[in-house]
C-alpha cells in the first residue's frame, strides 16, 4: 500500500520537492494571431514571425494538499470562460468539454474517498 500512494503522490511529491528548494516560476508569452492564421486546427503552426506578448510570472511559493484545499470536484472546462474572452474554433475545446462534463457528472456521484495526495503541506498555504 505505501508504495502505490507513492505513486499516487508522485506528482504532489515532486512539486513539493522543487518548492522546498524555493519558488517555482511560469512564465507566460502570448503568441497573438493574425488575420488567416488557422484556429481549427491545434496541429498547424503560426509563422515564426507573430508578435509576442509577456503578460507576466506566475510564481508557487507553496501548496497544500487536496484533504485540505478546495479542488476535489472541479470541472476544469475549457469552454467556462470570463466575459470578454471567447472561444477558437478548434473543435478539441468542444470534445475536451463534452468529456470534462461527463466526468464531473460520473464523479459526482461517487463515494468521497480521502485524497491520493497526502504530503505535507508546503511553506504557506497558499500557491
Amino acid at each position: 500500500m505505501e508504495r502505490e500512494n507513492r505513486e499516487l503522490n508522485a506528482l504532489f511529491d515532486a512539486l513539493a520537492a522543487q518548492l522546498a528548494q524555493g519558488p517555482r516560476h511560469w512564465h507566460l508569452i502570448v503568441t497573438l494571431g493574425q488575420a488567416g492564421d488557422p484556429t481549427a486546427d491545434a496541429t498547424r503552426p503560426w509563422p515564426a514571425d507573430r508578435e509576442t506578448v509577456d503578460v507576466g510570472t506566475l510564481t508557487l511559493t507553496a501548496a497544500t494538499p487536496e484533504a485540505a484545499a478546495s479542488c476535489r470536484d472541479v470541472n476544469f472546462d475549457p469552454l467556462v470562460l470570463p466575459d470578454g474572452i471567447a472561444p477558437s474554433d478548434d473543435p478539441l475545446l468542444s470534445a475536451r468539454s463534452a468529456a470534462y462534463a461527463r466526468s464531473v457528472t460520473r464523479r459526482s456521484g461517487e463515494a468521497k474517498t480521502p485524497s491520493a495526495v497526502t504530503g505535507a503541506a508546503i511553506h504557506g498555504a497558499a500557491l
